[in-house]
């Protein structure tokens, strides 16, 4: 897809190796991935203009080829309900980085909670591009409950990697939590395998952490790319 192409090229001519949150959503957006309603914005007008188009409760994040681990970092805010928080975290945003370069703001419609899933990839010495699976959110530090397969992997590898994470409990209603729609999730892991083996030689890893499942869809809500 030359669109992609063109995503990885821009950047990498930037001198950036890593992609910005809105570029790498882009990328999964156009291969059909649920996303989160957002708006990329430059301005504290634009960001009041967003939040009244999603009629509230958003999150905004700041977008900085120097601030990659946003949440680390403070550059995360969730929850965002009034136009005045809205200002407030954009103003905050503009004054505890004004020593980084800032491309903009990006705000985006929080989603109901649910059940927190990562999919990612990365390049083994072995087998080339292989694709992981696990819980996501800070489980995947705590449980380092991930599984692997080749890529490109079929659906019916996915299912079997969903089949081999231990915390089964997580992915099957534990205590009223929402069940996951493991065919769903499996479709979803056949893209991003096929996203990292068509781009092999600019993809060197690929987190897509937090993925939300919940009871409507489930949603790309964070996403990285790093280029070779």
């Amino acid at each position: 897809m030359s669109e992609v192409i063109n995503i990885f090229e821009n950047v990498k001519k930037s001198g950036r190796k890593a992609l910005l949150e809105h570029e790498a959503k882009e990328i999964l957006k156009k291969l059909g991935l649920v996303l989160p309603p957002s708006c990329f914005v430059k301005s504290e007008e634009e960001s009041v203009k967003a939040f009244h188009d999603f009629e509230g409760n958003v999150a905004m994040k700041l977008m900085s080829p120097h601030v990659l681990h946003k949440t680390e970092e403070g550059a995360v805010v969730i929850g965002i309900d009034t136009e005045e928080e809205v200002r407030g975290a954009y103003r905050d945003y503009m004054q505890r980085f004004a020593n980084k370069e800032i491309e903009g703001v990006l705000v985006e419609k929080m989603v109901k909670k649910g059940i927190e899933l990562i999919i990612g990839s990365q390049i083994d010495a072995t087998f080339g591009p292989v694709i992981l699976i696990g819980p996501g959110g800070v489980f995947v530090e705590v449980l380092r409950d991930v599984v692997f397969r080749m890529c490109p992997c079929t659906k019916e590898q996915a299912l079997s990697a969903i089949e081999e994470i231990k915390t089964q409990n997580l992915l099957n209603g534990f205590r009223g939590m929402v069940k996951v729609d493991r065919e769903k999730l499996a479709e979803q892991m056949v893209i991003l395998s096929k996203l990292a083996w068509e781009y092999r030689d600019y993809i060197a890893e690929m987190d897509i952490n937090p993925l939300i499942a919940n009871d409507q869809d489930i949603f790309t809500v964070d996403a990285r790319i790093i280029l070779k």
